[in-house]
């Protein structure tokens, strides 16, 4: 799903600053929105993976039929406030009159497909909880192909279909997200994963079931949604720290440089939400099996594994940073200030790459939170870091120190380090190892 990501964002690229800047904002919107999802597939992970460990597999599928109810539900709400509330929440960013229908429209296009991604994601947790990550990675790989192929055919309009450019991106992630779901369902219904739909209408949910769900499912909704929350601010943060052009007008370039720190990020998430994703059901069985000692070594092995990448990418960013982010700058109708943009998004990626090296304690031990269905402490740890210390040392930084692009990097990297440190402390308490789901 990052490879897709990441192209996609490479043909935007090539529109110019305002396209690149007008989809950064919306992913803003989208990032924000995705959080979620965790309503239901945090505790979906939890429930199904603590049954599959205890050999209550039938228990364990009428959880995921419930689960895939309070999904579809979800996934209608959210569609709708996407389409319906996202322009004004656009607004917030102060885009300039030629970002704003792009993001508006990009926006628009892409919420029914948002739905159906949701509606399959909360069908991979269940494959998830019992243990099956590949079916569902074969069906997000059919979404991107496909994504991939329709933005080149409506982005630039080849083959004879209209260039629609960055709408066209939002109409081609659309139709891919309905094709993914399809697939990802007949795998459900004809049980190519674990588990099967049979049954599906006799297991909808009621109010005690929604109840369990979202025991797990808020702390880790609030975890989810408080860095694209404070996303949302240091983007329009970052959109107040204009630069004087040459002929004496302003530009926006921090927000731009900010959208494609983050694009070219999108490398190194390859690797950490794998490494989410990889304790959670195992510590969930291990959990359901009796065996507490086992999920803990599950959980430390993939955190060194996720310490050591880590610090390979961030050498990475400290070298090639820059090439990374050229990849999704290659409009050249405004040479110099591509160079600043590129300038400001290279610093911003050593910034986050070295925090990174500690970030990733809050994903890999997250993810064995999640399994354990013990949500509150990576909710906590995000809260901290980045509402107590990510926003305010940035007013501090731009309004006291007068930095300028620095303010935000800097901001984000110790939010980084604080939230690592905190959820690592936490698991060793080893309160988790007792968690009633």
């Amino acid at each position: 799903m990052n490879f897709a990501h990441i192209v996609d964002r490479m043909f935007i690229g090539e529109l110019g600053l305002a396209q690149v800047t007008a989809v950064g904002f919306s992913g803003i919107i989208i990032w924000f929105s995705f959080a979620f999802i965790e309503l239901v597939t945090a505790g979906t992970v939890a429930i199904v993976a603590r049954h599959w460990g205890s050999e209550e597999f039938d228990r364990g599928e009428a959880a995921g039929h419930k689960a895939l109810w309070l999904g579809i539900g979800l996934a209608v709400l959210m569609a709708g406030f996407l389409f319906l509330l996202s322009p004004l929440i656009l607004r917030l960013f102060s885009p300039t009159p030629e970002q704003y229908p792009l993001g508006r429209d990009y926006m628009r296009i892409f919420a029914p497909g948002f739905g159906a991604i949701l509606v399959a994601y909360t069908i991979h947790s269940v494959f998830t909880g019992s243990g099956d990550t590949r079916t569902g990675m074969f069906a997000f790989v059919t979404i991107n192909v496909l994504n991939v192929f329709l933005n080149w055919l409506l982005i630039f309009g080849n083959w004879g279909f209209p260039r629609m450019g960055v709408r066209g991106a939002a109409l081609a992630t659309s139709i891919s997200a309905f094709a993914g779901l399809g697939i990802i369902l007949a795998a459900y219904r004809f049980k190519w994963s674990n588990v099967s739909l049979k049954g599906f209408s006799r297991h909808r949910p009621n109010l005690k079931d929604a109840k369990r769900f979202l025991r797990i499912g808020l702390p880790a909704t609030g975890h989810a949604i408080t860095r694209p929350m404070t996303g949302m601010v240091m983007m329009a943060l970052a959109s107040t720290l204009t630069t004087l052009l040459p002929g004496g007008g302003e530009a926006n370039y921090v927000a731009t440089a900010f959208t494609i720190g983050m694009m070219a990020l999108s490398f190194g998430h390859f690797f950490s939400n794998g490494l989410m994703a990889a304790p959670a059901p195992l510590v969930g069985q291990f959990l359901g099996r009796g065996e507490p000692e086992r999920a803990r070594d599950v959980a430390n092995k993939v955190s060194r594994i996720g310490v050591a990448i880590q610090a390979v990418l961030a050498l990475v960013y400290i070298l090639f940073g820059k090439e990374l982010a050229v990849l999704f700058l290659r409009n050249q109708a405004d040479p110099l200030g591509n160079a600043r943009v590129l300038e400001m998004a290279h610093r911003y990626l050593i910034f986050i790459g070295l925090g990174a090296c500690v970030s990733i304690l809050a994903w890999t031990y997250g993810g064995a939170f999640r399994g354990a269905g013990d949500t509150k402490p990576p909710m906590w740890g995000a809260l901290i870091a980045n509402w107590a210390i990510k926003l305010p040392f940035t007013l501090l930084a731009i309004y006291v120190f007068k930095w300028h692009d620095v303010s935000i990097w800097s901001a984000v990297f110790l939010s980084q380090v604080a939230e690592g440190l905190y959820v690592w402390m936490r698991f060793r308490q080893g309160r988790w190892m007792i968690q009633k789901v």
